[in-house]
């Protein structure tokens, strides 16, 4: 779906903003990445799904997370890379303080969409968001045809250190709101991303749903 918006915004269609949760756990491959036979086994034996995403960057292990996505024309956003991520931070450090966490951006000097290592969250790039030098959300980001994909994942409560073990994934090094004491009721959160996003932006936001042709383009891709 997240491709399919973009897509449609690159073709003309309004930018958006998505807010998911995954059922289970899900393990999700930045573009470049890849995993061996031996690994996706794993992954099968404790119930983690594995996804690829078209964003650069690192593993994720979703299920615990809030995921954000912004889809929209290059043109609608701060030019340049590190401009773009940069505003996107603002406004998830903003949708954390609506919700009394009090968040840093990681160093400016850490590459954006910096590809080393495996595990998103066992390290920080630049315009990534940490408390008390531990990292609660991370983003990757695409650029294709003149249109911007961001993926970002903001961490709600911890992995099960069984699952991340099997991905591969380092048990330490970052945090989430639960371990902050600040889990929120639900929908909290996302109301605080809305929130957060329209002030930085200067925007509004409007409800709305899949067209029939990016459900047809979701549809498609999931197939491919």
């Amino acid at each position: 779906m997240d491709e399919a918006l973009l897509a449609s915004a690159v073709a003309g269609g309004p930018p958006t903003l998505r807010l998911y949760r995954w059922q289970g756990a899900w393990l999700s491959l930045g573009y470049s990445q890849h995993l061996s036979p031996e690994r996706l086994a794993a992954c099968h034996r404790v119930g983690a799904g594995v996804v690829g995403r078209v964003t650069g960057g690192r593993a994720v292990l979703h299920g615990g997370d809030l995921t954000y996505t912004i889809a929209a024309r290059e043109s609608e956003l701060p030019e340049g890379l590190s401009a773009s991520y940069a505003v996107v931070c603002r406004a998830l450090l903003s949708a954390l303080d609506r919700i009394d966490v009090q968040a840093d951006p990681a160093p400016e000097q850490t590459p954006a969409g910096s590809a080393r290592g495996f595990d998103c969250f066992a390290s920080t790039a630049g315009h990534e968001i940490c408390v008390q030098g531990k990292k609660l959300a991370g983003s990757a980001q695409r650029r294709a045809a003149g249109g911007l994909l961001q993926h970002g994942s903001i961490r709600v409560v911890p992995d099960a250190a069984t699952v991340a073990s099997a991905c591969g994934l380092a048990l330490d090094g970052a945090t989430s709101l639960a371990q902050l004491g600040r889990e929120p009721a639900p929908g909290a959160l996302e109301q605080a991303c809305i929130a957060g996003f329209s002030e930085v932006l200067g925007c509004s936001f409007e409800l709305g749903f899949p067209t029939r042709d990016e459900r047809s383009q979701a549809a498609a891709r999931k197939s491919a």
